[in-house]
Protein backbone atom coordinates (compact mmCIF):
# COMPACT_ATOMS: atom_id res chain seq x y z
CA UNK A 1 0.00 0.00 0.00
CA UNK A 2 1.67 3.03 -1.20
CA UNK A 3 2.04 6.18 1.37
CA UNK A 4 -0.23 8.65 -0.34
CA UNK A 5 -3.09 6.01 0.17
CA UNK A 6 -2.40 5.87 4.15
CA UNK A 7 -2.49 9.64 4.40
CA UNK A 8 -5.11 10.11 2.25
CA UNK A 9 -7.80 9.98 4.73
CA UNK A 10 -6.38 12.05 7.00
CA UNK A 11 -5.22 15.01 5.04
CA UNK A 12 -8.88 14.91 3.49
CA UNK A 13 -10.04 15.09 7.20
CA UNK A 14 -8.16 17.85 8.18
CA UNK A 15 -9.12 19.51 4.56
CA UNK A 16 -13.25 19.12 5.70
CA UNK A 17 -12.69 20.24 9.20
CA UNK A 18 -13.86 24.27 9.83
CA UNK A 19 -13.39 23.95 13.23
CA UNK A 20 -10.51 26.57 12.74
CA UNK A 21 -11.97 28.76 11.18
CA UNK A 22 -12.41 31.80 13.25
CA UNK A 23 -8.83 31.24 14.59
CA UNK A 24 -7.69 31.77 11.20
CA UNK A 25 -9.32 35.24 11.17
CA UNK A 26 -8.63 36.42 14.34
CA UNK A 27 -5.00 35.45 13.91
CA UNK A 28 -5.18 38.16 10.83
CA UNK A 29 -7.21 40.72 11.91
CA UNK A 30 -5.51 41.37 15.44
CA UNK A 31 -2.59 43.00 14.50
CA UNK A 32 -4.52 45.47 11.99
CA UNK A 33 -6.90 46.33 15.13
CA UNK A 34 -4.13 46.47 17.76
CA UNK A 35 -2.21 48.46 15.11
CA UNK A 36 -5.28 51.09 14.87
CA UNK A 37 -5.64 51.34 19.03
CA UNK A 38 -2.17 52.08 19.84
CA UNK A 39 -2.38 54.86 17.22
CA UNK A 40 -5.40 56.35 18.39
CA UNK A 41 -3.60 56.51 21.70
CA UNK A 42 -0.51 57.77 20.51
CA UNK A 43 -1.80 60.54 18.19
CA UNK A 44 -4.55 61.47 21.10
CA UNK A 45 -1.80 61.52 23.92
CA UNK A 46 0.69 63.50 21.06
CA UNK A 47 -2.71 66.22 20.39
CA UNK A 48 -3.23 66.75 24.20
CA UNK A 49 0.38 67.96 25.00
CA UNK A 50 0.61 69.94 21.46
CA UNK A 51 -2.86 71.37 22.61
CA UNK A 52 -0.99 72.25 26.01
CA UNK A 53 2.31 73.68 24.50
CA UNK A 54 0.03 75.94 22.55
CA UNK A 55 -2.05 76.68 25.51
CA UNK A 56 1.09 77.47 27.60
CA UNK A 57 2.47 79.56 25.07
CA UNK A 58 -0.64 81.59 24.43
CA UNK A 59 -1.02 82.36 27.63
CA UNK A 60 2.62 83.47 28.51
CA UNK A 61 2.67 85.58 25.63
CA UNK A 62 -0.98 86.88 26.81
CA UNK A 63 0.73 88.02 30.27
CA UNK A 64 3.71 89.89 27.75
CA UNK A 65 1.72 91.88 26.14
CA UNK A 66 -0.52 92.87 28.96
CA UNK A 67 2.87 93.80 30.96
CA UNK A 68 2.18 91.21 34.20
CA UNK A 69 6.07 91.02 34.69
CA UNK A 70 7.42 94.42 33.62
CA UNK A 71 10.74 92.53 33.12
CA UNK A 72 10.52 89.78 31.37
CA UNK A 73 12.75 87.63 31.41
CA UNK A 74 13.66 83.59 29.47
CA UNK A 75 13.04 82.01 33.19
CA UNK A 76 10.04 83.95 33.84
CA UNK A 77 8.48 83.17 30.21
CA UNK A 78 9.36 79.20 30.54
CA UNK A 79 8.28 78.84 34.06
CA UNK A 80 4.83 80.83 32.76
CA UNK A 81 4.60 78.11 29.79
CA UNK A 82 5.32 75.15 32.16
CA UNK A 83 3.19 76.60 34.92
CA UNK A 84 -0.02 76.98 31.85
CA UNK A 85 0.42 73.80 30.17
CA UNK A 86 0.09 71.24 32.85
CA UNK A 87 0.29 68.19 32.12
CA UNK A 88 3.66 68.39 30.11
CA UNK A 89 6.42 65.79 32.02
CA UNK A 90 9.73 67.50 33.08
CA UNK A 91 8.79 70.98 31.16
CA UNK A 92 12.03 72.94 32.55
CA UNK A 93 14.25 70.63 30.94
CA UNK A 94 12.34 69.56 27.53
CA UNK A 95 11.00 72.82 26.62
CA UNK A 96 13.31 75.58 24.77
CA UNK A 97 12.20 78.95 24.28
CA UNK A 98 13.24 81.22 21.65
CA UNK A 99 12.80 85.17 20.75
CA UNK A 100 13.25 86.49 16.88
CA UNK A 101 11.97 89.66 15.54
CA UNK A 102 9.28 88.38 12.82
CA UNK A 103 11.52 89.37 9.42
CA UNK A 104 11.42 86.42 7.70
CA UNK A 105 8.61 83.28 7.48
CA UNK A 106 7.92 81.14 10.19
CA UNK A 107 9.83 77.85 9.45
CA UNK A 108 9.51 75.04 11.88
CA UNK A 109 12.72 73.82 10.23
CA UNK A 110 14.79 77.21 11.92
CA UNK A 111 12.93 76.52 15.40
CA UNK A 112 15.92 75.13 17.82
CA UNK A 113 15.12 71.60 19.81
CA UNK A 114 16.89 69.94 23.09
CA UNK A 115 19.28 67.67 21.81
CA UNK A 116 19.12 65.20 25.00
CA UNK A 117 21.37 63.24 24.09
CA UNK A 118 24.07 65.43 24.98
CA UNK A 119 24.20 68.49 27.63
CA UNK A 120 24.26 71.09 26.12
CA UNK A 121 24.12 75.09 26.40
CA UNK A 122 20.68 76.69 25.08
CA UNK A 123 21.40 79.01 22.39
CA UNK A 124 18.92 81.70 23.13
CA UNK A 125 17.91 85.29 21.65
CA UNK A 126 16.30 86.91 24.42
CA UNK A 127 16.44 90.77 24.12
CA UNK A 128 13.44 93.21 24.71
CA UNK A 129 14.04 95.65 21.83
CA UNK A 130 14.28 99.64 23.26
CA UNK A 131 13.49 100.75 19.73
CA UNK A 132 10.58 101.00 17.66
CA UNK A 133 7.67 98.88 17.66
CA UNK A 134 8.51 95.38 16.34
CA UNK A 135 6.60 92.15 16.16
CA UNK A 136 8.36 89.35 18.00
CA UNK A 137 7.79 85.90 17.52
CA UNK A 138 8.24 83.31 20.04
CA UNK A 139 9.31 79.89 19.10
CA UNK A 140 8.65 76.94 21.91
CA UNK A 141 10.47 73.11 21.01
CA UNK A 142 9.30 70.63 23.37
CA UNK A 143 10.55 67.08 23.36
CA UNK A 144 8.00 64.20 24.45
CA UNK A 145 8.59 60.50 24.34
CA UNK A 146 6.36 58.47 23.21
CA UNK A 147 3.71 57.05 24.82
CA UNK A 148 3.97 53.34 22.77
CA UNK A 149 7.30 53.59 21.35
CA UNK A 150 7.55 50.38 19.21
CA UNK A 151 3.63 50.18 18.41
CA UNK A 152 1.14 52.00 16.29
CA UNK A 153 1.68 55.62 14.90
CA UNK A 154 4.23 56.05 17.42
CA UNK A 155 6.72 53.06 15.82
CA UNK A 156 6.11 55.42 12.54
CA UNK A 157 6.59 59.16 13.09
CA UNK A 158 10.47 60.72 13.52
CA UNK A 159 12.20 60.83 16.22
CA UNK A 160 15.11 62.54 17.26
CA UNK A 161 18.43 60.52 18.55
CA UNK A 162 16.71 59.79 21.99
CA UNK A 163 13.57 58.02 20.61
CA UNK A 164 11.30 61.64 21.56
CA UNK A 165 9.07 64.02 18.96
CA UNK A 166 9.50 67.45 18.77
CA UNK A 167 6.84 69.68 19.42
CA UNK A 168 6.56 73.20 17.90
CA UNK A 169 4.43 75.77 18.62
CA UNK A 170 4.99 79.78 18.01
CA UNK A 171 3.18 82.43 19.13
CA UNK A 172 3.90 86.42 17.97
CA UNK A 173 3.11 90.06 20.09
CA UNK A 174 4.26 93.46 19.18
CA UNK A 175 7.15 94.47 21.73
CA UNK A 176 6.70 98.36 22.14
CA UNK A 177 9.21 100.64 23.98
CA UNK A 178 8.56 101.66 27.24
Amino acid sequence: MPLLDLIRPALRKFRDDDSANPTVEFVILIPVVMWIVFSVLESGWLLTQQTMLNRGINMAVRDLRIGIDPNPTHDSVKTDICRYATILRDCDSALQLELVENTSPISSATARCIDRASEIEPVVDWAPNPGPPVIMVLRACFVVDPLIPGAGLGALLPKDSTGGYNLVSYSAFLNEPS
